[in-house]
């Protein structure tokens, strides 16, 4: 088919939130597909809440996952399949594609470049975890003893000297570095299983990329996944065949194989409660899922954003979640009218949630204006 798609916002969003597994939950044995983008898992617990929204699964079915520093450096809960997608995926063919994978680390390295530092201390992780799971400070540690001063920046917060944390944590696109568990609230560090070999990785990411957050831009891919933007559109170059796409005005490309998911007519029902750095909310192109700008500066904050409430498809409400004791305390603030059904939907979605979180029960609070 020639010529472009023409899109409305509502068609969009419908795709994306079918493509998020938000319209209708995958059944017991669906961790893997929900976890198709990752699940962030920051704070601790984030990915759970995303499974919860996705899948109909216990708490457990969170361990059929590995998390692993990925994209921008965050910790993504991933199938075990897809570990090549997330990190290979994701690795610098240049000096400069490094320079963004490391971050700020690159500005405090004296006489060795981004590249270098990446592969050694890569090296210096996998060698650091051969022998078995260590926790935070045996981990920096351990990096200590086996990196030059270079590589060692000093941090206020720590007094101490230890490898800059966007450095060490780039080296999960290596395949090193994984969370196998916890130690009160800090992490312990892991060798992740061995990644299924797969043919172009990079090319795989992009292409998820656009299943998830389609129609698109290589500038929203290059900002989701955090990477340099000549880097990021190498791989989506490299994506397989593009269709035009007309969103409500503005140039964008999907997949040609979703030229006809695109336009599919979708009915919407129920609600989602997505944590503040939900999959869905990682989308670079905001304005798609909130439109009210004012709105968008209260939930993407640098630190601390509130969760969205999705009703029929739309965010009509913020939320936080605190654990009391047992119970889950479920705080909704409403964007608009919340009808007496879709109350009594969000009450049952806390409890939903509440096993998610180490509660047994929850309580909702709809605060009024």
């Amino acid at each position: 088919m020639n010529g472009a798609v023409d899109l409305t916002r509502e068609q969009a969003l419908g795709f994306r939130l079918a493509r998020h597994h938000l319209i209708e939950r995958l059944s017991a044995d669906g961790a893997p597909a929900a976890a198709v983008v990752g699940l962030q898992d920051t704070p601790p617990g984030t990915a759970a809440l995303a499974l919860a929204a996705r899948a109909d699964v216990a708490p457990e079915a969170l361990d059929e996952l590995v998390i692993v520093p990925s994209v921008r450096g965050a910790p993504l809960a991933i199938a075990a399949q897809d570990l090549a997608v997330f990190t290979a995926g994701l690795d610098p063919p240049d000096e400069a594609a490094a320079k963004v994978v490391v971050g700020n680390a690159w500005k405090s390295l004296d006489d060795i470049t981004a590249m270098e530092a990446l592969d050694r201390v890569s090296a210096a992780v996998a060698d650091s975890l051969r022998d078995g799971p260590l926790a935070r400070d045996d981990f920096h540690q351990a990096l200590r003893e086996r990196l030059p001063q270079d590589l060692l920046w000093w941090c206020k917060g720590c007094d101490s000297h230890h490898v800059h944390p966007s450095l060490w944590r780039a080296t999960g696109i290596r395949g090193v570095l994984a969370i196998v568990g916890r130690e009160g609230r800090s992490a312990v560090f892991g060798l992740p299983p061995e990644a299924p070999s797969l043919e172009d990785p990079g090319a795989e990411l992009a292409r998820r990329f656009l299943r998830a957050y389609g129609p698109a831009r290589p500038k929203l891919f290059a900002d989701w996944a955090g990477l340099a933007t000549a880097h990021a559109a190498a791989l989506w170059e490299r994506a397989g065949e593009l269709a035009r796409v007309d969103l409500d005005g503005t140039k964008r490309w999907a997949l040609a194989e979703d030229r006809s998911a695109l336009t599919e007519r979708r009915r919407i029902d129920g609600v989602r409660l997505l944590a503040n750095l939900d999959p869905l909310n990682a989308g670079r192109d905001r304005e798609l899922l909130v439109p009210d700008g004012a709105v968008r500066k209260r939930i993407w904050k640098v630190l601390g954003g509130p969760g969205t409430v999705l009703v029929r498809g739309e965010v009509a409400a913020l939320w936080r979640p605190a654990k009391k004791g047992r119970k889950l305390l479920v705080t909704v603030e409403p964007l608009g009218r919340l009808s007496a059904a879709t109350r009594d939907e969000l009450a049952a979605e806390a409890e939903r949630l509440a096993p998610f979180r180490g509660a047994e029960t929850a309580e909702l609070r709809i605060e009024t204006r």
